[in-house]
């Protein structure tokens, strides 16, 4: 179905492009939101990147995922606006923090309701390094792999999985943070 929504938005049928846009405009806006942390910014992105989509489609090769090239654009279009504000920054990365295993961070999240873990993670995310939390959220959420993830960002598969690392480590420490504070409130 999504094949021929493509094939026919590459031949100019502006329904099916819109059709296509909306069913990933959602996952577009998060990304974009998760780096420039500003929902106005976020959706003047999406915006931008709705329509260079619809310039490009017809150079849309099939290459990879179509939800992977319109990511790719999201985020490109994403880190310009930021280097325009002049407000990224980007965490150094070493080789040998890539690989560490949390499986804390994951039975801690198992256990709170399905609901309010969303609502405690997405304020969680919110306070992590654009990079981090988009690593993250493309990860976790939108269950993109890392060869996804490095054809949306172009980082190395190596530094995706730093960023992941040091993203869990303080995603970490927030939650902590947070379920402390949430534990104080109720007693």
């Amino acid at each position: 179905m999504k094949i021929l929504h493509i094939e026919k938005a590459k031949t100019g049928d502006v329904a099916a492009l819109n059709q296509l846009l909306d069913q990933y405009k959602d996952v577009a806006f998060s990304i974009a939101f998760r780096i420039l942390k500003n929902k106005d910014d976020a959706e003047d992105v999406v915006q931008d990147s709705f329509v260079k989509v619809f310039k490009s489609i017809k150079q849309f090769r099939n290459e990879s995922r179509f939800s992977t090239w319109l990511y790719r654009i999201v985020y490109n279009e994403s880190i310009r606006a930021l280097k325009c504000d002049s407000h990224f920054i980007y965490s150094d990365v070493h080789e040998n923090d890539a690989v560490v295993d949390y499986p804390m961070i994951d039975d801690a999240l198992q256990n709170l309701v399905t609901t309010e873990r969303k609502k405690i993670i997405r304020e969680a995310l919110d306070q992590l390094h654009a990079n981090e939390s988009l690593v993250l959220t493309l990860f976790y959420l939108e269950e993109k792999n890392i060869r996804e993830i490095h054809k949306i960002t172009q980082l190395s598969k190596t530094n995706i999985k730093v960023i992941m690392h040091r993203a869990r480590k303080n995603l970490y420490t927030i939650l902590k943070r947070m379920l402390k504070n949430e534990m104080d409130y109720l007693t």
